[in-house]
């Protein structure tokens, strides 16, 4: 593995100040780990290979006994660690701690944890952890070196009167996360980002789960029992995590909810507005459950849906246990699945050479939640690949994408720059935009039908629904007749 390079030298002097300071990683980690801050669990000192921590003795915090509950002392003991190991990844962001681009983090997670308590709790507690200096180069020498971090550290715990309540033997790993990310030898996908890939889905499904609860409608089982066939549809696919995971999220991006809702509700319409529809291309599926909610509407079309290999089997995988739950007493349409990386893959070849696709029926691409993590280059050739697979004058693209003011947070809007930092805060960093929507789509083989912004759609004048975008684009008819055949 290749060594991690840090930008630039990093001093610990500045390091400290930008950081790890208990004042910055207090603020950071109660944002991120809200039992801290329930507990009132702070950082009292932090210096190079130390922490030290402090569990107030209050009622959240203690048992039937008015002692700390153990299971708090452990919780403290992963943190006050975890920050000891920190403070040696110099200049190092914390994937899902500090706003940082994934390939230029570190993950850092517990392992394993052996506690033993030996006196009762009964006053404020101060964690402690010390790394000694040999370890702690070991730590660098490792981390810095491009391999694995294993390492375990003790956290012991003093009440006031200094007499110690508890100590903990800490297992540690670490690794840079662009390391963790890439793909094996074998091409197989690595588990975190097979596990990124079906936490975003499992998010968005949650976002949409969020707005239709109210607008369910329901049908009524043999045995009974009333099961929701639209809304539900996206709670289902959500399940427990994506549903928590919105709901955190909308504590930090509260518009983020508004704008799914909206490019839901607008590529609906689209849909809606196709009655000829015969082939609904799906390009990066994920979990939206849109065959199924408008299955009404997609009667006697065939749908594709495209996206990698790992998201597919967890689609499949969701939506057979949802038509197990459903018990099959509604119709959906022909599905098949297609596996495509967009980056390496000709999907335009690959819908061309699916048994099932026809190159003259009415058809619509939705190309829901990627163009803005995709580069121009990138975008052109997916789109321009699938687009010109399409001859029949009927078919439409529809597509999201943000405005090249929000990629440069140049838009003057301290709104607008409040959420791209969040959004690069939880690694979703927008990287494309396109200035000119109508040129764009003519690199893509299609000119532009119309486009509405989010705010539009919703009637809502939050200035950062308005940097969101959708587009309706159609295939000019010079161009299909003087596409090979």
């Amino acid at each position: 593995m290749s060594a991690i390079e840090i930008e630039t030298p990093v001093t610990w002097e500045s390091d400290y100040a930008q950081r790890v300071n208990p004042e910055l990683m207090n603020r950071l980690l109660h944002r991120a780990v809200p039992v801290l801050e329930w507990t009132g669990w702070k950082i009292t000192k932090v210096e190079r290979g130390y922490c030290e921590s402090v569990l107030p003795l209050s009622v959240p915090t203690t048992n039937q006994h008015g002692t700390h509950q153990a299971a708090l002392i452990s919780l403290s003991a992963d943190y006050t660690g975890g920050m000891a190991l920190t403070t040696l990844l110099t200049g190092v962001p914390l994937t899902g701690i500090h706003r940082g681009h994934p390939n230029r983090s570190a993950s850092l997670w517990l392992a394993s944890m052996d506690v033993k308590y030996e006196n009762p709790s009964t006053s404020h507690l101060r964690g402690v952890c010390r790394i000694d200096a040999k370890t702690a180069e070991r730590i660098k020498s490792r981390y810095f070196g491009g391999r694995i971090v294993l390492v375990t550290l003790t956290v012991e715990f003093f009440s006031e009167d200094n007499e110690r309540v508890a100590v903990a033997e800490m297992k540690y790993f670490a690794q840079a996360t662009s390391q963790l990310l890439r793909d094996r030898e074998d091409g197989q996908r690595s588990s975190l980002s097979k596990l990124n890939l079906k936490k975003s889905a499992r998010i968005i499904a949650g976002l949409r789960a969020q707005r239709s609860r109210q607008e369910g409608q329901w049908i009524c089982r043999e045995d009974g029992i009333k099961i929701r066939i639209d809304g539900g549809h996206d709670m289902f696919a959500a399940g427990t995590h994506g549903l928590l995971q919105a709901e955190r999220l909308q504590k930090v991006l509260p518009q983020l909810q508004s704008m799914v809702a909206a490019r839901t509700i607008n590529a609906d319409d689209v849909l809606r507005s196709m009655p000829e529809v015969e082939q609904l291309v799906m390009l990066g599926a994920g979990l939206d459950m849109r065959p199924l909610r408008l299955s009404n509407h997609l009667k006697g079309a065939t749908v594709f849906e495209i996206d990698l290999p790992e998201m597919l089997t967890e689609r499949q995988h969701v939506i057979q246990r949802m038509d197990k739950q459903i018990g099959g007493t509604h119709q959906t349409p022909e599905r098949y699945q297609i596996a495509a990386d967009f980056l390496r893959c000709d999907v335009g070849s690959k819908l061309r050479d699916h048994f099932a696709f026809s190159q003259t029926a009415a058809t619509l691409v939705i190309y829901e939640g990627c163009s803005m993590y995709f580069e121009h280059e990138q975008n052109v050739r997916l789109l321009s690949s699938v687009m010109r697979s399409l001859k029949n004058p009927a078919s439409r693209l529809w597509l999201d994408c943000v405005t090249p003011a929000v990629i440069h947070a140049n838009t003057g809007d301290p709104n607008i720059h409040a959420f791209v930092d969040q959004m690069e805060m939880i690694g979703e960093k927008f990287i494309y935009g396109p200035t000119d929507i109508a040129g764009f789509l003519v690199e893509c083989g299609v000119k532009l039908d119309k486009f509405v912004t989010a705010g539009n759609v919703l009637d809502d004048d939050d200035p950062t629904l308005a940097e969101y975008r959708f587009v309706t684009a159609c295939r000019d008819s010079v161009d299909l007749e003087s596409d090979p055949a």
